[in-house]
């Protein structure tokens, strides 16, 4: 079933009231193909709800969760790593299709934007049962809550620098790692998601074998993508 809430708060309520079996839909690159997240379930279709612009304010970059990546790159607005996140999506349709809140909200571990607003500060302006809150990143990707995003927020002039380790363009990534003004953001496939002030963050991790590499080739790019840099 699809439902459409006329306001932010309905999305939410919806999504709690079918807690197992509703998800968000927004581009849908990820719930509407074969065998996708959205397969059994029902959909709660956010595109009537706006969050599709990027604007600057009081020194903060606001990026609506219902922007796509084509539109992060074409934004002058758009720190440059940030950009460079949003290009790691090889396909130019799916850049053209995929959100920033569903990028975001899968909270997949090949995720293209994670890292880099992670690194960059990046705080969620997002809507719960309780109303409008402001949550770090970080910490909702370590989560499993179900608010919907409406902006993600980061400081305007953010400089930092993001890579991507892959076997091909598009392939799900090894490693993927960001830095930005003393923060550090790592996501290596099969061991999670990891930030913090220190660049030691592969000592945090477990590392398996799986279709992106092996145990000792992530470790081995987690342990030095931080010091290799720019």
């Amino acid at each position: 079933m699809i439902y459409h809430p006329k306001t932010p708060l309905e999305a939410v309520m919806l999504r709690k009231e079918h807690a197992d079996t509703a998800v968000y839909l927004a581009g849908g690159t990820d719930d509407l193909r074969l065998n996708g997240s959205a397969q059994g379930k029902d959909l709660i279709d956010i595109n009537g709800l706006g969050f599709d612009d990027i604007f600057a304010r009081d020194g903060k970059l606001y990026i609506g969760a219902r922007c796509t990546l084509n539109q992060i790159i074409e934004s002058e607005l758009v720190p440059a790593f940030i950009k460079e996140a949003a290009h790691f999506c090889a396909s130019f349709v799916k850049r053209n299709s995929a959100t920033v809140g569903g990028n975001i909200g899968l909270r997949r571990q090949d995720s293209y934007l994670a890292a880099a607003l992670t690194a960059a500060d990046a705080v969620l302006k997002s809507i719960t049962p309780h109303g409008e809150e402001m949550k770090p990143i970080g910490e909702y990707l370590q989560s499993d809550c179900k608010r919907l995003i409406e902006y993600v927020v980061l400081p305007a002039k953010r400089t930092g620098w993001v890579k991507r380790f892959t076997n091909t363009t598009s392939s799900h990534a090894a490693v993927t790692a960001a830095a930005s003004e003393g923060i550090y953001a790592l996501s290596v496939s099969g061991s999670g998601f990891a930030y913090g002030t220190d660049p030691d963050l592969a000592d945090t991790m477990e590392f398996t074998d799986d279709i992106s590499g092996s145990a000792e080739y992530k470790k081995y790019l987690a342990k030095i993508v931080f010091t290799l840099g720019r």
